[in-house]
């Protein structure tokens, strides 16, 4: 289950996403050292408040990831940056042990079917680190398709004018997958 996050929310998401046990797969460290941890400012810069507001719920928002009562994570979706009827998705749990059971699998698609009847969304992207094997699995049980034609893909999905800006990714242009789905 999936539910919009609110402002006073924010900080326990950026918790989730950069403090947690999960943070490692995805970010900082030697692994990643090209997309290192962001401090709270720097999360609060990229996650503006129009993610954790209903007026900016076009553009984009946080959604909190819910099982049996229990919060566990966020889906996240993005709007303002691609052509009409697409979103760019982004995923992460809060906690190693709720990886592994389907539960942000089921939350993609989730959110996938609330952007479609919601918004009519029709096509999805999303971009983990080549080097997230787990991520990848997931979003492909999710139904997304890997695509190697990335410049193609990312040239279909960006307007032209947020193009430069959003290319590479949080992983820089070779380490950042592409992957879509279309309804």
């Amino acid at each position: 289950m999936i539910r919009h996050a609110l402002i006073d929310e924010k900080r326990k998401t950026y918790e989730w996403m950069c403090l947690s046990d999960t943070a490692l797969a995805h970010m900082g460290g030697a692994e990643f050292s090209e997309n290192p941890i962001p401090t709270w400012d720097e999360f609060q810069e990229a996650f503006e408040d129009f993610y954790y507001t209903e007026s900016g719920r076009k553009s984009g928002s946080v959604m909190i990831i819910t099982n049996e009562d229990k919060e566990i994570g966020c889906t996240c979706y993005a709007c303002f940056h691609l052509h009409d009827q697409m979103a760019e998705l982004d995923i992460w749990l809060k906690s190693e042990s709720e990886c592994g059971k389907g539960i942000g699998t089921q939350a993609l698609k989730d959110t996938i079917d609330y952007l479609n009847k919601e918004f009519g969304i029709n096509k999805f992207l999303i971009r983990p680190s080549e080097k997230n094997t787990r991520a990848v699995k997931s979003y492909q049980k999710a139904g997304f398709i890997y695509r190697p034609d990335k410049e193609g893909i990312l040239r279909k999905y960006y307007k032209s004018e947020c193009f430069d800006t959003y290319r590479d990714g949080d992983y820089g242009f070779e380490n950042t997958a592409v992957m879509t789905l279309e309804l």
